[in-house]
């Protein structure tokens, strides 16, 4: 059972998986692997339908499509504050609109925006760096933090396996900073090992983030460089290093040890100015980055991005300056970002605002960008992938919709995009809040409503 303050929205589904707050339902199985969909079997019987994005395929009727959003709304698993937005993928043509311009919590929904913002930004071959500095006058070794909070802990695989996660390693920088420096220089006496993260000014924790979250291992806090995403075990839902940083240094030191280099313990602190740079790795591409925490919904490694975005583009690295940085790149893609509020990059914040229309014109305007084209292919598939599989099994939208889910206390949202039984792409986001505890109901109609969309053969 899991009990944490009472307070609206703050409880959160944090990998959109698990029940709530003050229950004994039981907490959810690991999700599927990164980028696993063959694992899976699955009886999609449109599957091998799929085509790309045209204008050929005949647009479903309005009146029918806003009938089915209607029926959402009345339906007594949702309630009067289920606003939806359906366009047409391409040409951005309104389909349904039922009080789609609203700014409501969106819970992990969220994590869209802020993945189709940086792409946009960074570009999907961004990748976030992690290095060491020398400083011979000091003896000093200094980890610099630069975002990637998923390096391995001895050797990455540098893209030999699917996921991100462990992309570079501390065994790599080890390796080279010790060959950089001479394993007799750094032999030769003590060394001192440090870590820098002040790239990373805001609180590590965001103020916005319920303390339970942390308490169970949720997500941990952003500091900017970390071993695993901080985790203490092997356990997807593992407890998170309460000071990730420090606890990479750690491992850093650990790696140096085993090259004959001996340290005592780690400290926090800037990078001596007369440092020299001796090593550094990089981490995967941002497009799979993003693939990773839209899949899993990865709280800690949404809210890095969000930062390392703000950074990238001269915005403070605190909320306010990721939030700044996220509507304004979405408004430079051409997305109205009226009423658009950003209190996290994760989707934790009870008090994000973000409208059934926000989601959907971000995510016309990535598939119309150069640097966010692929983003249909990041996200889950449904019944196949991430938070969506084993959600859709046997329906007309299993394989044929491709979505970000979304769920606090009270609320349950869905966006993405999905194809209709003409071969028409749609782009969809339908948010319910203010219902009362419980994702079973309002995720059932919300999977109605999608699959009718799936199934729809109704031309204008």
């Amino acid at each position: 059972m899991i009990i944490a303050g009472v307070g609206g929205y703050a409880v959160a589904d944090a990998y959109d998986l698990v029940p709530g707050w003050i229950t004994n339902q039981p907490l959810p199985v690991e999700p599927a692997p990164f980028l696993t969909a063959s694992a899976v079997e699955v009886q999609a019987p449109r599957a091998s339908a799929v085509t790309e994005v045209t204008e050929t395929a005949p647009l479903p009727s309005r009146q029918a499509v806003q009938a089915l959003a209607q029926e959402l709304r009345d339906d007594d698993r949702t309630g009067d504050s289920t606003n939806v937005s359906v366009v047409d993928l391409l040409t951005g043509e309104v389909i349904a609109d039922l009080g789609a311009d609203d700014p409501q919590v969106p819970a992990s929904t969220t994590k869209l925006l802020t993945s189709v913002a940086a792409v946009s930004a960074l570009g999907p071959d961004y990748a976030m760096s992690t290095s060491v500095r020398w400083d011979e006058a000091s003896r000093t070794l200094t980890l610099v933090a630069g975002g990637d909070m998923m390096l391995a802990a001895d050797a990455g695989h540098g893209g030999a396996e699917d996921s991100p996660n462990g992309w570079a390693g501390m065994g790599d920088l080890a390796d080279v900073a010790v060959a950089q420096v001479g394993v007799d220089a750094l032999a030769s006496g003590p060394v001192r090992v440090t870590v820098d993260d002040s790239a990373f000014e805001g609180p590590a924790v965001n103020p916005e983030w319920p303390q339970y979250a942390l308490d169970v291992g949720y997500v941990a806090a952003a500091s900017g460089l970390a071993v695993d995403v901080a985790r203490m075990t092997d356990e997807h839902y593992a407890p998170r290093f309460e000071d990730p940083s420090l606890a990479a240094g750690d491992v850093f030191v650990d790696r140096l040890a085993e090259r004959g280099v001996e340290a005592g313990d780690v400290t926090r602190a800037r990078a001596e100015g007369t440092a020299e740079e001796v090593a550094v790795v990089h981490g995967a591409p941002l497009s799979a980055v993003s693939t990773l925490l839209l899949q899993e919904s990865d709280n800690t490694i949404a809210e890095i991005v969000s930062l390392v975005h703000a950074r990238e583009v001269g915005e403070d690295t605190t909320a306010e300056g990721a939030a700044k940085a996220t509507i304004g790149e979405l408004a430079a893609m051409g997305v109205d970002t009226s009423g658009l509020e950003l209190f996290d990059g994760a989707g934790f914040s009870e008090n994000n605002r973000i409208s059934p229309h926000h989601l959907t014109s971000a995510t016309r305007a990535a598939v119309a960008s150069d640097n966010v084209a692929d983003l249909l292919d990041w996200l889950p598939i449904a019944a196949m992938e991430g938070t969506l599989d084993g959600r859709y099994l046997d329906s007309d939208a299993a394989g044929q919709m491709r979505a970000k889910t979304g769920s606090l206390t009270g609320v349950t949202t869905l966006a993405g995009a999905v194809q209709t039984a003409d071969g028409r792409w749609l782009a969809f986001a339908t948010l319910a809040d203010g219902m009362p505890y419980g994702q079973e109901r309002p995720k059932a109609a919300l999977d109605e409503f999608v699959t009718a969309l799936a199934q729809c053969g109704c031309e204008g």
